[in-house]
């Protein structure tokens, strides 16, 4: 007859007289050490632990008995306190799932009472008895606890992760039957209270096992108390396998090992309980479920392989095979591996459906304008390839209508970018309303529209149509409620004649083009791309790659034209000229390209380069400066380099590479440039954080009023020389009004196109503080300056070339002055006695 001992739950059927460390087993849930009242702080997870690693350390030690089986009940009552109190102190938001898995400790702590009374106390045969069934309605107890954290974890019912959990606890059963139910059940000595018992055991392991399982595969966080738990849950199959093969093999030392795991278990649980962060562990996962990875498949191709894995080990023992289990194992295992694939592949048709539903929608929304809902530049692109296509196949002139809002700017500045908004979707109802069905309207960004028109007919009617699109009424609520009146540039291409063949984005650029002249002729008005115009775009272009080949090829250079101090007679600085020798046309003066390079990033170019060259010629100056001084450069800047971002650190990189401090280099601006805040203002503030002076020039030439000049921000004003040229009758009192105001808000006072004496009398009786002009010397390359010759004299100075580095008249003498050199200045409303200048945007 077998050893009923032999086929009990392991743990619990080792408990009546055995020889000693003959294994207790106790299937337990968590222990954190000692559960004996003390105060569980942050650390009593580990206090826990290591209070009860003491006391397994005692159990396998003391002989067996009444001392031992105190121990190990010990270890038992206080997993389930240790739970208790983890519950309590740390306030899990669900609490039902520990008190389950207390429960179930609660019974086993049951289990091991009565086992220990049956063999310690009325020294009968504990099995079976009342203690298993103690033991055994602990498995659906904890069951419940673990399905309750799963529950908890997942967001939403994930078939895939139950399947697999499934396959997993498949092969777990075959393992179990063959290994101990069958073995039980198959007993022809065993009664049936017997077998039901021992076959009750292995399927209450498989129970927790495959709800271990899942909970593992659940999303949700990886926390302490979550990888206490699944330890603590793990060692009991270990425990249990152990326990079988200490049966078979009678080895007292593997029963010691199957004891300590189970204690362990019992230790690994109750410091889940104790470890703060068992009050997330229920909280739902914030990831999706993985599917499959690197851990999951080999799991599930080791679990679907235990058939046949089974099989093959008993064939090749020799050992009765178990077929009927086998193969019910195997058909499981076929079924459930066949719906995780049919899952699979529901899964990848659905990821396929959604992608393509993604592109789709990632197409729509790359090719529309989310603001108006028009077609985008992308889209209006294919959209006029495709017309383009159509009018040509079929003979038909495709226009095209570039529209810009002219000064929308404003509308965002007076009411904010709401209203503008409002504006931009009214512009577009109107467009849509306007045009005809078969016709396309798009947005390419910003305040631009575009209308690709199918027939287009003649130029004529395409011009009556952009007409119609130049006066436009938009309702805008809010700030600006009611009826804004638009009005519009509009540039218009029609493909055909000399237009014919050409590609969308050549077609869209050139309307762009008449669009942008249309706006520069005021705006409100209709521009359409001709034989002209496409000979002024060619020569532009042919000009800016000129320019951009000159700069390195060092057809530029630098004149420079004093500006006199009048009270000393010293020249105050030099404003340092752009010239141009052009290989195969000559000196090409600064209007015929400054305003080409104005329309794209190649004025920032030639800005650097002047820059440079002025921080260079310093210098040198600087070098051999003796005894006249330090010389000083100012260069002028366009508007469009000062708002790039990079123009600090250009003026930056100019005095480093050549040694110059920033006190000697001023820089010069339009006061147009400077009244716009938005674009230039940090520039302005880093520059003159710097040391680099700042002047304002051609003051009068823009829109500043006198009461403006308060909040320029500039170190000097330059009087316009038109203001110098009409100085006669009213136009004194103005120049001394300038002069006056300037000097109220701290500005020094430059007058630009002296010419004749009576102008410089003037000037010096009104209090100016400099002056610059072909009546003091024109510009001169530098190597015409020379910083040590002779003081000038004489009743006016009119000398081509600068010859010395003091320029005085009767009224004025004084030794050798400080000098410093002013760069860029700009063309614009100069007399045929003016040095011409670099252009800046007004």
């Amino acid at each position: 007859m077998s050893d009923p001992v032999g086929v009990s739950g392991p743990g619990r059927a080792g408990r009546g007289p055995e020889p000693p460390g003959r294994s207790r087993g106790t299937r337990a849930q968590v222990l954190a050490g000692r559960a004996d009242g003390d105060v569980v702080t942050t650390y009593g997870w580990r206090a826990h632990l290591v209070a009860g690693a003491v006391l397994v350390l005692a159990y396998t030690v003391l002989p067996a008995g009444l001392g031992a089986d105190a121990v190990y009940q010990l270890v038992a009552v206080s997993a389930a306190v240790a739970i208790l109190v983890g519950v309590r102190r740390h306030r899990p938001t669900h609490r039902h799932p520990w008190l389950l898995l207390a429960g179930g400790q609660l019974l086993w702590a049951a289990g091991d009472g009565l086992w220990n009374w049956y063999a310690d106390v009325a020294h009968t045969d504990p099995y079976p008895s009342g203690a298993d069934v103690a033991y055994l309605a602990a498995y659906p107890v904890l069951g419940a606890g673990l399905f309750a954290l799963v529950r908890l974890r997942q967001r939403t019912l994930d078939a895939g992760a139950v399947i697999e959990s499934l396959v997993v606890t498949v092969g777990l059963s075959l393992l179990s039957w063959v290994g101990l139910a069958g073995p039980v059940f198959g007993d022809p000595d065993s009664g049936l209270l017997v077998k039901a018992v021992g076959v009750a055991y292995p399927l209450g392991d498989i129970l927790l096992v495959g709800l271990l399982v899942r909970l593992v595969t659940t999303p949700g966080a990886r926390t302490p108390a979550f990888r206490l738990l699944t330890a603590g849950a793990l060692l009991l199959p270990a425990a249990d396998s152990l326990f079988l093969v200490q049966e078979s093999v009678g080895s007292a030392s593997l029963a010691h090992v199957a004891d300590a795991l189970w204690l362990g278990s019992y230790l690994l649980f109750g410091a889940a309980a104790l470890h703060p962060s068992m009050a997330v562990l229920a909280s739902p996962g914030g990831e999706a479920s993985k599917g499959f990875s690197r851990l999951r498949l080999p799991a599930l191709a080791a679990a679907a392989l235990v058939a046949p894995g089974v099989l093959a080990v008993e064939l090749a023992l020799g050992v009765p095979v178990h077929g009927g289990a086998v193969v019910t194992s195997t058909v499981s295992l076929i079924l459930l591996v066949s719906a995780r694939m049919h899952l699979a592949l529901r899964w990848i048709a659905q990821a396929a459906t959604q992608r393509e539903e993604l592109r789709r929608d990632l197409e729509r929304s790359g090719s529309t304008d989310p603001l108006t809902d028009l077609a985008n530049r992308s889209g209006v692109q294919l959209l006029l390839d495709d017309a383009l296509e159509r009018g040509r196949r079929h003979r038909v002139p495709v226009g095209l209508l570039v529209l810009d809002v002219d000064r929308f700017g404003d509308v965002n500045d007076a009411w904010g970018h709401r209203a503008g908004d409002e504006v931009l979707r009214g512009v577009a109802q109107q467009l849509r309303r306007v045009v005809r069905t078969d016709d396309t309207v798009g947005r390419l960004g910003s305040d631009e529209f575009v209308v690709v028109v199918a027939d287009a007919g003649s130029e004529q009617d395409l011009r009556t149509l952009a007409g119609r699109l130049t006066q436009l009424s938009v309702a805008v609520s809010g700030p600006a409620d009611g009826t804004l009146r638009i009005t519009a540039s509009v540039g218009a291409v029609v493909d055909g004649g000399a237009e014919a063949g050409l590609d969308g984005a050549e077609f869209l650029r050139r309307a762009a083009l008449a669009a942008s002249r249309a706006k520069g002729a005021g705006g409100a008005r209709v521009e359409v791309f001709d034989a002209d115009l496409l000979a002024e775009v060619r020569a532009q272009a042919d000009v800016e790659a000129a320019v951009r080949h000159g700069l390195g090829a060092g057809e530029f250079s630098l004149h420079y034209q004093p500006v006199v101090d009048l009270a000393s007679g010293r020249t105050a600085s030099f404003e340092a000229l752009l010239r141009w020798h052009r290989p195969g046309h000559g000196p090409v003066p600064p209007d015929a390209f400054i305003p080409v390079a104005e329309r794209s990033s190649l004025v920032c170019e030639v800005g650097r380069w002047v820059l440079d060259e002025a921080a260079r010629q310093l210098a040198l100056w600087n070098a051999g400066a003796g005894p006249c001084g330090r010389v000083r450069v100012a260069v002028n800047v366009s508007g469009r380099h000062l708002a790039e971002p990079s123009v600090v650190q250009d003026v930056v990189d100019a005095l480093a590479r050549w040694g110059v401090p920033a006190s000697d280099l001023g820089v010069e601006v339009t006061e147009t440039v400077l009244l716009d805040e938005r674009a230039v203002a940090g520039a302005v503030v880093q520059l003159r954080a710097l040391g680099v002076r700042l002047s304002i020039d051609d003051f009068g030439t823009g829109y500043t009023s006198i009461s403006q000049l308060r909040h320029l921000t500039a170190d000097t004003l330059k009087i316009d020389r038109s203001f110098v040229a009409a100085s006669a009758g009213g136009g004194r009192e103005l120049l001394g009004l300038i002069v006056r105001a300037a000097h109220a808000v701290g500005l020094e006072v430059v007058a630009e196109g002296v010419e004749e004496q009576a102008q410089l009398d003037l000037l010096r009786e009104l209090g100016c503080d400099a002056a610059q002009g072909w009546l003091f010397a024109r510009a001169v390359p530098a190597a015409a300056v020379r910083l040590d010759g002779p003081a000038l004299t004489g009743p006016a100075i009119t000398s081509p070339a600068l010859t010395g580095p003091a320029i005085t008249d009767p009224a004025i003498t004084g030794p050798a002055p400080a000098l410093a050199v002013a760069a860029l200045a700009a063309p614009g409303a100069a007399g045929p006695r003016d040095e011409p200048e670099l252009s800046r945007p007004a």
